[in-house]
């Protein structure tokens, strides 16, 4: 079950987003990602996306958190118009910083150093980027797929995502558009995440279901996918919303430039904590 805020929650959560739109919206970052036709940059697909079809608006299946509405809007960078019709999949980490997919996953192994040095690292030794873990159960939670529509835009009923260690709160997402010379088959235009307002995820993360997670929250400037790989280009507007007089949640939007007919390289995973 989603949770609703109360109200002196949603005037806390009011507060903190007034406080960072004046910084979002004068910020170079935020001027850069909505340059007309500026590529969005890529960044790293990480281990947990799944290939599927789950075709829908509401991902959430009743995984609680804060609710939010997210539009990805999408323009094409070569006519600078909206990019209808992509496909567009999302997956993220529910409150407790759990992938669907992978919920029953075991920790890997501690790296093997030798039996000349056991469990310490040589000299000069440096971690490699995490390996792929193989999916460990049928969930499907916070996972889905819809198609731009005439104005470029998808839109997720969705849960505010949680943490893990290494990463601070973010949702995966990945473009794919028809070949030109094939147009049954698609390619993957485009792969990004979303950031939010750090401010924000700083008050949202004092609310229950979060604030009973044990895992201390990385922050933004902690991150190195979104300090290396222009995280702060992918900030999303984000504001409070209610329905009835109740508050409800919160919508957010984010923007991206894509060339539907590029195939870029996928971007490699740093090395450290697995980057879900």
């Amino acid at each position: 079950m989603t949770s609703r805020l109360s109200r002196r929650a949603f005037i806390k959560l009011t507060i903190a987003v007034g406080t960072t739109v004046a910084t979002i919206k004068t910020s170079p970052a935020a001027l850069a990602n909505s340059a007309p036709c500026r590529l969005t940059p890529e960044q790293e697909v990480g281990p947990y996306w799944i290939d599927g079809d789950f075709v829908r608006r509401d991902v959430r299946e009743g995984r609680p958190g804060v609710p939010l509405t997210l539009d990805v809007v999408l323009t094409d960078a070569r006519t600078c118009a909206p990019l209808i019709g992509a496909a567009v999949d999302i997956w993220q980490c529910d409150a407790m910083g759990a992938y669907s997919g992978y919920t029953k996953m075991a920790l890997p192994p501690p790296p093997d150093f030798g039996p000349k040095a056991p469990g310490r690292p040589p000299a000069g030794w440096h971690p490699g980027p995490p390996p792929t873990p193989r999916p460990s159960d049928h969930e499907t939670f916070l996972r889905g797929v819809q198609h731009t529509d005439r104005a470029g835009i998808v839109t997720f009923e969705t849960i505010v995502p949680g943490n893990y260690p290494g990463r601070t709160n973010h949702i995966h997402f990945k473009v794919r558009t028809a070949s030109a010379l094939q147009p049954e088959r698609t390619h993957v235009s485009h792969v990004g995440q979303v950031f939010f307002p750090e401010s924000l995820m700083v008050t949202l993360m004092q609310l229950d279901p979060y604030r009973g997670h044990a895992i201390q929250r990385t922050t933004q400037s902690d991150d190195p996918v979104f300090v290396d790989q222009s995280g702060s280009t992918m900030i999303a507007s984000a504001s409070p919303f209610a329905l009835d007089g109740r508050a409800n949640g919160l919508r957010a939007r984010v923007n991206a430039v894509v060339d539907p007919d590029a195939q870029p390289q996928p971007v490699e995973p740093l090395p450290g904590p697995p980057a879900r």
